[in-house]
């Protein structure tokens, strides 16, 4: 009898687990300086489709935020990186990996999620001229395959809104 009645609640409870939205982790260096409001975007040498898919989200989140793309040279400096690994194996920035800590550890997947893969999309401010050195903030997520396509575009929103409103 108590099957009976908890297999409907699990399935139930199992289908709203798979309908919610994805975790993102998201961290900060450091405070980014509120004057901050014009900045260039820097591309690597032969950015992939995924590269621009990323630097195009990160460009459109700062835009909703107020934060204006220029030409100047004596702009803030925004360069993105985009990784997509398995979820076994850990994901570290250099500072990170300096240190010793990761910033995703390796974890071995459950059953259930072993084609998720870890998306990490990592966005680094730098000042002008004498100004501070870098200012880095990351955003990580598991998502599946269907999830994909949409994974710059929700990174890029977590990590970006950490970097502060501008009005």
């Amino acid at each position: 009898m108590f099957s009976r009645l908890a297999l409907p609640l699990i399935s139930v409870a199992v289908l709203a687990g798979c309908a919610s939205p994805p975790r993102i982790e998201t961290r900060l260096s450091a405070a980014v300086p509120d004057a901050v409001t014009a900045y260039r975007l820097f591309e690597g040498d032969a950015p992939t489709g995924t590269d621009r898919a990323a630097a195009d989200a990160v460009r459109q989140a700062l835009a909703a935020r107020g934060w204006r793309e220029v030409d100047e040279k004596t702009a803030w400096r925004v360069e993105t990186a985009y990784a997509v690994r398995p979820q076994k194996t850990g994901v570290f920035t250099d500072v990170d990996a300096r240190d010793g800590e990761w910033t995703e550890a390796p974890r071995l997947p459950h059953f259930w999620s072993r084609r998720r893969q870890v998306h990490t999309l990592s966005v680094i401010l730098t000042g002008p001229g004498d100004e501070a050195g870098a200012y880095r903030v990351s955003a990580t997520s598991v998502l599946g395959p269907g999830q994909a396509d949409a994974a710059p575009g929700l990174l890029a929103d977590a990590a970006v809104s950490q970097l502060g409103a501008v009005d």
